[in-house]
């Protein structure tokens, strides 16, 4: 599997340079990053069709952008690439390649706007939400750009921008809509009362889930509840099932504790990461998501790895939390050592380490 070797000689690649990127020069560094956004997209835009779980779906709604289930489920913008480069050449590359360029370059412009550290925030984009989004869920991969664009301006408080973003990001995925809610957060640095609501939020949120609440107050809000039905045909009919949703997995948990980490040494890591606290907070409320709603999969899974995005440009900000740094990087390192286990394992079958862990 070429896209799985390249991943991993890319992963390797960057876990040494990572270790020496304050002593890289910016011409360098700048090269680096731009080549190595080209490749993820080439690398993206190439793979094998069937090696991940989305990709014969999209091949074949690639075909047939007209089809009424394809009208019903797809935003215009789908429609409207697949149509375009679909009367040129019936190879769903076209389509594939046109969403890794927008996937990857949206991010990666992001991704200057977070941190002069480019390249720890690649490695922990490598090492997960690549294989997620640019060659799985790539509709999803266009709007999560547009996130990553949104929350600075959420931070400045340049709101109309932020808003803007996620708006574009909805005609490529109509779930941006899930991302509202971000543009009522700040990013001001936690005082007491936000510490404790962080770390009270989790075990809430799984009383909340141990409870059912979600299902019995869902279900009697005019519209919403009569959305339910729908959303769990839409998990029932989809080729990965989430049925499966598990809130004591190992990848949740994983989260959970890391989340907790960075929660600890919030004061210190605000001084060293711009966003921190909008980051953790968009973190919080990916996991609380994804348990609160897990009595409906379809929904928990969405809205859950949408705002987990965030950990993309928030995990790089643990290198600072040990001293000398390079403890730091090596911490990060054994994390996204872990990360890229499980996207490998979830999206290609290929698995290193964890070949027990769900």
């Amino acid at each position: 599997m070429f896209l799985v070797s390249s991943i991993c000689v890319l992963y390797a690649l960057y876990g040494i340079l990572i270790f020496f990127e304050d002593h890289i020069s910016a011409n360098l560094k700048k090269s680096i990053f731009g080549i190595t956004g080209i490749l993820l997209i080439i690398m993206a835009g190439t793979r094998e069709i069937g090696l991940d779980p989305d990709s014969e779906l999209y091949a074949n709604d690639y075909l047939n952008p007209f089809s009424d289930s394809i009208t019903d489920s797809k935003e215009f913008t789908f429609i409207f690439i697949a149509q375009l480069f679909n009367s040129i050449t019936k190879d769903a590359h076209a389509l594939f390649l046109v969403y890794a360029l927008l996937g990857v370059s949206l991010k990666f412009i992001a991704f200057r706007r977070y941190s002069d550290s480019w390249l720890l925030i690649v490695f922990v984009y490598i090492s997960f939400y690549f294989e997620l989004h640019e060659t799985c869920q790539i509709r999803a991969g266009v709007l999560s750009g547009c996130m990553l664009l949104a929350m600075p301006y959420i931070a400045e408080d340049k709101r109309w921008h932020a808003l803007l973003w996620i708006i574009i990001g909805c005609c490529f995925h109509v779930s941006g809509l899930m991302l509202l809610p971000l543009l009522f957060l700040g990013n001001k640095p936690l005082g007491r009362y936000w510490k404790i609501a962080l770390a009270l939020s989790i075990p809430l949120s799984y009383i909340f889930a141990g409870l059912n609440l979600g299902l019995d107050f869902t279900s009697k809000i005019p519209f919403i509840g009569n959305k339910l039905e729908l959303y769990r045909a839409i998990d029932e009919k989809g080729r990965v099932s989430l049925s499966s949703l598990n809130i004591f997995g190992a990848v949740h948990i994983f989260f959970v504790i890391i989340f907790y980490y960075l929660l600890y040494f919030a004061d210190a890591l605000t001084e060293k990461s711009r966003y921190f606290p909008l980051m953790l907070k968009s973190l919080a409320i990916a996991l609380v998501s994804y348990a609160v709603f897990s009595f409906l999969p379809v929904l928990g899974e969405r809205m859950g790895s949408m705002y987990r995005t965030i950990i993309v440009v928030l995990f790089p900000a643990i290198v600072y939390s040990l001293q000398p740094k390079w403890c730091g990087v090596l911490l990060l390192c054994l994390i996204s050592f872990i990360l890229i286990n499980f996207s490998l394992r979830d999206m290609y079958g290929v698995t290193f380490l964890l070949p027990a862990l769900k």
